[in-house]
């Protein structure tokens, strides 16, 4: 990753970009594939850092432990702690590293999650005799994570633009993050059959789909439709590394 993409997506996850920066980073994420990919990488690291919070305070308090296990006796200020106490709280720690030894390998071999795969590009619609400010309403509740307002508007605007097919995919989208699973499957397996420019990305997102509802031979079945020249391929090959084996 280039320093100029790492500070970049620093500021993102620091939440220290203004609403413009904001912006001119999520159309840099559209139109540039190897910054996409390493935003992906650390989205990944973050969501699992993010489910795990208890693993990260455990390690923590392990640490703070070790330093006052260790505390220099030379030093005028230096805290003694009577052996028999020491000797409690070093058992404790060792019990906590060895959970954290019988865990962690579990935690990595768990089947991976929609959360980890789910990266969805800011929804930026094209004027088709539509309001601007429709449009707008549209890609603001989608691009600030209201799934269930965006779903609603989308559907409004598919009533008489039924031929958009990237307004058709991100509804599907906002389905999936609804848990609305088996419409979301209804909706995208007619766009990833058939030869639109969004063919590829339907599979990919159809593949989520089948991965939330666990069902990894349909998940692997669709993941290898995806050709080796498109830009999902090289997520689908990540996904199907990590999919159970049959």
């Amino acid at each position: 990753m280039s320093d100029d993409y790492s500070k970049k997506i620093e500021k993102y996850f620091n939440n220290e970009f203004s609403e413009a920066e904001r912006e001119a980073f999520d159309q840099e994420l559209m139109e540039d594939a190897e910054l996409a990919k390493s935003f992906s990488q650390r989205k990944q690291m973050e969501d699992f850092l993010a489910v795990r919070p208890g693993r990260e305070k455990l390690k923590a308090e392990i640490a703070d432990l070790g330093d006052e296990f260790f505390v220099d006796a030379s030093e005028p200020t230096a805290k003694r702690i009577p052996i028999r106490r020491r000797l409690y709280w070093i058992a404790g720690a060792a019990a906590a590293a060895i959970i954290l030894v019988l865990l962690v390998p579990t935690w990595f071999n768990a089947p991976p999650s929609y959360q980890q795969f789910a990266e969805h590009r800011p929804l930026s619609l094209q004027e088709r005799g539509t309001s601007g400010e429709e449009l707008t309403a549209i890609e603001t509740a989608f691009n600030t994570a209201e799934y269930g307002t965006a779903l609603d508007l989308l559907d409004q605007y598919l009533a008489t633009q039924a031929d958009d097919t990237q307004a058709q995919i991100y509804a599907s989208i906002a389905a999936l993050e609804l848990d609305q699973v088996q419409d979301a499957i209804t909706r995208l397996t007619p766009i990833s059959n058939g030869q639109s420019v969004y063919q590829t990305t339907a599979q990919w997102y159809l593949a989520l789909a089948y991965l939330k509802q666990e069902n990894y031979a349909q998940c692997r079945s669709v993941l290898s439709d995806i050709p080796a020249d498109n830009y999902w391929y090289a997520k689908a090959e990540q996904l199907l590394k990590k999919l159970p084996q049959e």
